[in-house]
């Protein structure tokens, strides 16, 4: 296992993600519309995502997120109302994480977030592609249009095992009481 430093891309923000290895998280690229949406809000789409409009992510436990300065830095969005909260800085609209609760233990880190010595390896290969349907044009990954029945098995036995193990706290991203460290803004499409 790894330890990687997180960072926007003007290094106001700095932190560490703890114990990184394929056995710890997810490595997948996401084509949703929010995905895509939150980069091209921030008004860095072309930057962020890949040319068929993925998002290339690292999912792990929110305990595994340490943030050490710039956390005044953080803002939040959420696509919808009740869309999941999307982490950027204040200063260069870096994104930073995706999450959806402080019960839930997941946290999907865009892996431009992420540096370090052993990176690629600490991630893994990407294991899934998903929400092929909102792709632009025909990635050569042959993603699948939602998410692949494996996927879904892949992402929800990783966020049961974390519950057991309480990894869903502490997190950066949220208070003792659930709300999320600075207010989201909605951006109803």
């Amino acid at each position: 296992m790894t330890d990687l430093s997180l960072r926007c891309e003007c290094g106001a923000l700095q932190g560490t993600l703890k114990n990184v290895s394929p056995k710890t998280g997810n490595h997948l690229v996401c084509y949703c519309d929010d995905c895509q949406g939150f980069a091209n809000r921030l008004g860095n789409g072309d930057k962020w995502l890949d040319e068929w409009g993925g998002t290339e992510l690292f999912q792990l436990a929110p305990a595994q997120v340490e943030i050490h300065q710039g956390a005044e830095q953080l803002r939040c969005m959420r696509m919808t109302s009740k869309g999941i909260y999307r982490f950027y800085t204040a200063c260069c609209h870096s994104p930073i994480a995706n999450t959806i609760s402080r019960k839930m233990p997941f946290a999907g880190i865009p892996t431009s977030a992420i540096h370090g010595e052993g990176r690629d390896a600490a991630f893994g290969p990407v294991k899934f592609y998903v929400m092929g349907k909102f792709a632009k044009g025909t990635p050569p990954t042959s993603p699948s249009p939602k998410f692949s029945f494996s996927s879904l098995v892949t992402v929800m036995s990783f966020m049961l095992k974390n519950k057991i193990k309480g990894t869903n706290i502490p997190t950066p991203f949220f208070d003792e009481q659930g709300r999320s460290v600075v207010k989201p803004d909605a951006t109803d499409r």
